[in-house]
């Protein structure tokens, strides 16, 4: 049961379950990241709310990466979006996954620096 959500809630999804394989131990090529994009009012939008995904305004692209490999392993769109406005969209939610790839990663090491230190000091 979802207590609180503000949107975002397949991407974060995603990248929490990208968390935990790696938590995990399970050997992955590529870190899985998932943001979404918007255009409304001639602006793209990245990582939209609640509010703007469901005013029904414009689409919603929910892209997933595999951003070491430039790869994308997701693209979904809901609504309708002008051809025009598509790349632009597009390529504001790769950058996101990016961005959230960086600051995964950047968790992870941290978390693997804190967990060495942790059981050397316990030897």
């Amino acid at each position: 049961q979802v207590l609180q959500s503000d949107g975002g809630n397949y991407c974060c999804s995603v990248n929490a379950a990208t968390l935990a394989l790696i938590d995990a131990g399970i050997p992955m090529k590529d870190y899985v990241c998932a943001c979404s994009a918007s255009f409304i009012k001639d602006t793209a939008l990245l990582d939209i709310n609640y509010l703007e995904e469901s005013s029904g305004r414009s689409a919603e692209l929910v892209v997933a990466t595999l951003p070491k490999w430039d790869q994308v392993v997701l693209l979904e769109m809901d609504g309708r979006l002008h051809e025009d406005h598509l790349n632009k969209v597009l390529d504001t939610a790769v950058k996101g996954c990016k961005d959230v790839y960086a600051i995964l990663d950047a968790a992870v090491r941290e978390h693997v620096t804190e967990t060495t230190a942790s059981l050397s000091l316990d030897t």
